[in-house]
């Protein structure tokens, strides 16, 4: 009886051990095919990370650019609201006695100077922008006198007005001229022409002038972004 059981327990440890000897070996299998998957997987994560990195970098380039783009366009707009509002009107403060030829007739009485564009310490008009402007001035002088003036641009003569008369006589014109940014506009006393002295009342005496319509391409960007 007791060889019987001697048998059947090595018989049984026998089989234990076959068993015990294919496992691992399926074990290690299935480990090497997860680390595999595993290892894909990890590729696969790693690639993805990626795409979206490079996907950040373009929003962000992209947001970059809107933000330049929004600054260009808000600055052109900006640029257009106030180069059309450009305009100014002025009086003489005191009377001029006597001019002399050529002298800059300043109308240091401001009424309006949108932009600033006047400057009432020398009487130039400077153009802020490219564009069609309108001028207009009036000139009051004394009773039997007579005063010619005119309005230049860059000291060349544009327009020209005669002032006189028995009575206080005036003269008033208008000019539409186009400027570029930066030139200059200002009443003179037209050369020696008149009846001396060449007195200009205070008041009655007036200048200005508006920005009818700017250039296309004062607006146009100049630089790409």
């Amino acid at each position: 009886m007791n060889s019987k059981r001697g048998l059947l327990c090595i018989a049984t440890i026998m089989l234990l051990l076959k068993v015990s000897e294919s496992v691992p070996t399926s074990n290690t299998k299935d480990i090497a095919e997860l680390k595999l998957l595993l290892n894909e997987e990890r590729d696969r994560r790693a690639a993805l990370e990626t795409n979206v990195n490079n996907l950040q970098n373009i929003i962000y380039l992209i947001q970059s650019d809107m933000m330049k783009r929004f600054e260009m366009i808000n600055g052109q707009i900006g640029k257009l609201v106030n180069g059309q509002n450009v305009a100014f009107y002025a009086r003489l403060s005191k009377s001029y006695e006597d001019i002399k030829p050529w002298a800059t007739i300043v109308f240091s009485d401001v009424e309006t100077n949108t932009a600033g564009a006047y400057n009432s310490v020398n009487g130039e008009f400077t153009a802020p922008i490219a564009g069609t402007y309108v001028f207009y001035s009036n000139i009051l002088s004394n009773p039997d006198k007579t005063i010619e003036t005119s309005i230049q641009v860059n000291g060349a003569n544009k327009m020209y007005l005669y002032s006189g008369g028995k009575y206080r006589g005036s003269g008033s014109n208008m000019a539409v001229v186009h400027l570029n940014t930066g030139d200059k506009v200002k009443m003179v006393k037209h050369g020696p022409w008149g009846r001396k002295p060449f007195y200009i009342h205070q008041s009655w005496s007036s200048f200005s002038g508006f920005l009818l319509r700017a250039d296309a391409a004062a607006f146009v960007p100049t630089a790409s972004i």
